[in-house]
């Protein structure tokens, strides 16, 4: 295993060791997302069946009723000509009920002109209404979403689609009041199954009515589950945890590597992570891409929270009285009266935690990546961003590091790389011309995963430039002016231009022990935000005196306050 996933503690600046960060980056693009239709139809508890027609032809259905344990809904499609598909009971998710709530899967449908469903209630016992909602998450009004940069997989980090990639409105999910998100450090793996079709032909389209379902007619805030996991291999990333930056895998944690409560285990939800199989393992086995996907989420999961994939624990609620003896990588029904993940899956369990143990083999190194905080630049010189890379105690040379640029009024971009050297140091020149947030990125190898830094500043302060007109220097560079001089003007510059600024120039002269007492200070605008002028009023030109003349840049949000070099200029007095 691992050596830990803790946070080590650095010298200037500490490693962000819970981020992830996979090597290949995929760019920001735009893609068409169909709005999600959704309707429902009731079958009222004196009826026994009922046959609904559409508004819009569906793509999957779901049903709920009340009632005892024991309780069946059957439907069937009926397409344009009348004809009708063999009656199919929809299979209870045990995920979703509770009580006499009770929540069928999401079910796969292919755009039927109306569907039949009835209710079969258990012997001694009752069932109530039955509503049947039906969506179409394929065929609505497109909408143009915005899909941040996204990673590739690398150093065995798994290839995860994004909520933006798959579609996911995110005004559906809450996230405030009761469903503020809460964060615990990972103790439990738990692997479920959506208990919908096999083979799903459309999971993406299936991701979003799972999502519709879970929150609008369960009630919950978001997906219940961490990821799901398509017939196919594909992995989708399940509930919201937080916005991520470019470098980030999307991993369902906060920055301190805590994973974000789902709803998927009650009473378990705290401390647990639930990756969901799409499809009903009651049924079938497992389609061996997803297998192979499940048991790399779970190698990754076990791997970094330094988990025993092979071992028990006594599962401790964080946030309740709740104790239980269970696998590290348990089944749903570990915790509770349940089927899932279904019976062929449960069976397969001992045999990927094996896998699962043989993949992580003695486990990657957790490295830290530390900042030295940068010195201040004059522009128009280049910054560096120096630190080091190590395994927590000895260096890691012939790395790769990408710093990463954040301007106050920009976003986070890709900039320079650089190689870590023999003592895992690495000095990187940041072309920057204001002050810009920096953090320094490693992507991970086979034997490490990655990391991140905490952010530093590169400070930059511009170049104040200040000449007076006129006037003959002496050896020590001050500038001689003839008794009777009234007025001494002064040229200036900032650079880079500053518009909508200003320059404070201030004056002292100097008494008859040669200490400079002020004597006058005015704000001078900037023409172009680049240059200035100031004309400065000798107090008696009959007696002149000597001054010192400075210009001073107050400082913003893109430079730090700076000032010309002290100007002397003397008015000569009478011979």
């Amino acid at each position: 295993m691992s050596r830990g996933w803790w946070v080590r503690t650095a010298v200037v600046v500490a490693t962000m060791a819970s981020v992830l960060v996979p090597a290949f980056a995929t760019p920001a693009r735009t893609i068409s997302i169909p709005q999600t239709l959704a309707r429902n139809a009731t079958l009222n508890a004196w009826k026994n069946q009922r046959r609904a027609s559409f508004d819009f032809r569906p793509t999957h259905v779901a049903f709920t009723w009340d009632g005892s344990t024991g309780g069946r809904v059957l439907y069937r499609t009926v397409d344009a000509t009348g004809l009708t598909s063999a009656w199919q009971p929809a299979p209870e998710d045990p995920d979703l009920s509770f009580g006499h709530r009770h929540f069928s899967a999401v079910m796969e449908v292919d755009e039927p002109h109306s569907v039949d469903f009835k209710r079969v209630a258990p012997r001694h016992g009752w069932m109530g209404t039955v509503r049947m909602n039906y969506l179409n998450t394929m065929d609505g009004p497109r909408v143009a979403v915005s899909v941040p940069a996204t990673v590739e997989a690398a150093a065995q980090t798994p290839h995860i689609v994004t909520r933006a990639e798959w579609g996911a409105n995110e005004s559906v999910k809450r996230t405030s009041a009761g469903c503020t998100r809460r964060f615990w450090p990972v103790q439990q793996l738990f692997v479920h199954h959506t208990a919908g079709i096999n083979n799903d032909p459309h999971p993406y389209a299936t991701m979003r009515a799972i999502y519709y379902f879970h929150v609008r007619s369960r009630g919950w805030c978001d997906v219940g589950y961490n990821f799901v996991v398509a017939p196919d291999g594909t992995v989708f990333e399940g509930r919201w945890a937080r916005t991520y930056q470019p470098w980030e895998t999307h991993n369902s944690e906060d920055l301190d590597s805590h994973g974000v409560q789902g709803a998927q285990v009650e009473s378990f939800n705290a401390g647990s992570l639930g990756i969901s199989m799409m499809g009903n393992y009651s049924l079938a086995r497992v389609p061996r891409a997803a297998r192979r996907s499940l048991e790399q989420v779970l190698a990754w999961e076990v791997d970094r929270h330094d988990l025993d994939p092979l071992g028990h624990h006594l599962y401790k609620s964080p946030e309740s009285s709740v104790r239980r003896w269970l696998p590290v990588i348990a089944g749903h029904r570990d915790a509770g009266q349940t089927a899932c993940p279904g019976s062929y899956l449960y069976a397969d369990l001992p045999a990927i935690r094996r896998t699962v143990a043989g993949i992580v083999g003695q486990g990657k190194d957790q490295p830290d990546l530390t900042l030295a905080r940068p010195s201040t630049t004059h522009y128009p010189d280049q910054t560096s961003i120096a630190g080091f890379l190590t395994d927590g105690s000895s260096p890691i040379a012939g790395e790769t590091i990408t710093i990463y640029e954040h301007p106050r009024d920009g976003k986070w971009r890709s900039g320079p790389t650089g190689t870590t050297q023999p003592d895992g140091s690495f000095d990187i020149p940041v072309a920057t011309d204001r002050l810009t947030r920096a953090r320094a990125v490693f992507a991970g190898d086979q034997g490490s995963w990655g990391a991140e830094s905490h952010d530093v500043w590169a400070r930059v302060a511009p170049d104040v430039q200040l000449q007076p007109q006129g006037g003959t220097p002496d050896p020590t560079g001050a500038r001689h002016y003839p008794n009777g001089t009234a007025h001494i003007t002064f040229d200036g510059s900032l650079s880079p231009a500053h518009l909508k600024s200003y320059i404070t120039v201030r004056v002292s002269q100097a008494d008859a022990t040669g200490s400079y007492r002020p004597l006058t200070s005015k704000q001078v605008a900037l023409q172009d935000g680049a240059s200035f002028t100031y004309d400065f009023g000798v107090p008696d030109p009959s007696t002149g005196g000597t001054f010192r003349v400075t210009a001073w840049f107050p400082g913003d949000g893109d430079h730090l306050a700076a000032r010309s070099d002290r100007v002397v200029v003397t008015v000569d007095r009478n011979p």
